[in-house]
């Protein structure tokens, strides 16, 4: 199976979620299957549902251990959910809707049918009305500052910076060159962007920028340089395509995955005060057709990590990952 990305992240997620089999109701406590170990990371690995075709993308993280996700209907529509591996509510979402991220108050932002959306911990879906052509907001801070993507009035699509939901201004985020395709992917308590742009060469590649340096509404992302991809068993010759930055957090680590030669994805953590990667991937994923997937979407202060790996059907499954040196707070109870 060939999974193809491009640059709009929700477009990303709904290749995966096309292979994923329906969902039973929410909340439930899935399939969790934990104490699998990486790189001395604990990881639990789970679906919002139970069942042997059902399956799930973890997006997100928020600094209180709590994922936001999304999985696929059989009729095609979508069921996004929150909570931890042990115990998952389903989000009343519009049916075309993908949950991406959420902060410790319980707010969650997304995309629903090419608009973005806030939703607060009541439940309550609003559109962001502010930039006019938001198609999604992919992080939300403690702070409550929010970060997606829109379409200019020139066509452009570049990332946008939202102090809060409420606030009638915001801060361009442009690409640091090629053409003006931003994916403001997520945001940390002191303004630091992660995310990625498209490159002169077609491809993603990973960005961040400070908001302390936006300039009269509009801040230029800087590029940040793609990672020296290690040998990966299994994929002899493999070469770097492209990558994405998906989440940060107070510390100034990020984490994301990158592309291969081979269709394969693999996860990293990117240390953005010293430029390096750590590569990591989900223990339990396993190749189909010589492609295997590990995407990491999100990352807590604790350093605890949330993403998906898709499995020898190609299907995805949600994960977390508490790090050797933290304090995980859904850890070990959520182990089963």
């Amino acid at each position: 199976m060939s999974i193809q990305f491009n640059a709009c992240r929700y477009v990303a997620v709904l290749a995966v979620l096309a292979v994923i089999a329906a969902l039973v109701p929410l909340p439930s406590r899935a399939g969790v299957i934990g104490g699998f170990t990486a790189n001395g990371f604990t990881f639990i690995n789970f679906d919002p549902s139970t069942g042997a075709l059902a399956g799930s993308n973890a997006n997100g993280i928020s600094n209180k251990g709590h994922v936001v996700g999304t999985g696929a209907n059989a009729n095609g529509t979508f069921a996004n959910f929150t909570g931890t591996p042990a115990l998952t509510t389903a989000l009343n979402l519009g049916a075309q809707a993908m949950a991406f991220g959420i902060n410790s108050a319980g707010y969650v932002v997304g995309t629903d049918n090419g608009a973005a959306f806030f939703l607060t911990p009541k439940g309550v879906e609003e559109p962001l009305l502010v930039p006019m052509g938001a198609t999604s907001a992919f992080g939300i801070s403690d702070r409550g500052y929010i970060v997606g993507q829109f379409t200019h009035a020139n066509g452009a699509t570049p990332g946008f910076f939202l102090r809060s939901r409420t606030n009638k201004t915001f801060v361009t985020i442009d690409a640091p060159s090629g053409p003006n395709i931003v994916n403001a992917q997520a945001i940390n308590n002191f303004g630091l962007i992660v995310g990625f742009y498209v490159g002169t060469d077609g491809q993603d590649h990973g960005l961040m920028a400070n908001l302390a340096q936006a300039h009269k509404g509009v801040l230029t992302g800087i590029a940040i340089p793609d990672p020296a991809i290690p040998n990966v068993a299994g994929e002899p010759g493999a070469a770097f395509v492209f990558s994405q930055l998906l989440g940060v957090n107070d510390a100034g680590i990020a984490v994301g995955y990158y592309g291969d030669s081979t269709t394969s994805q693999h996860g990293f953590i990117y240390n953005t005060n010293t430029g390096t990667y750590t590569f990591l991937d989900d223990p339990a994923e396993a190749f189909l057709n010589g492609v295997e997937v590990t995407q990491i979407t999100g990352i807590a202060d604790s350093g605890e990590l949330a993403g998906f790996y898709t499995d020898a059907n190609a299907v995805a499954h949600s994960f977390t990952a508490c790090p050797p040196y933290a304090f995980c707070p859904n850890y070990p109870n959520d182990l089963p």
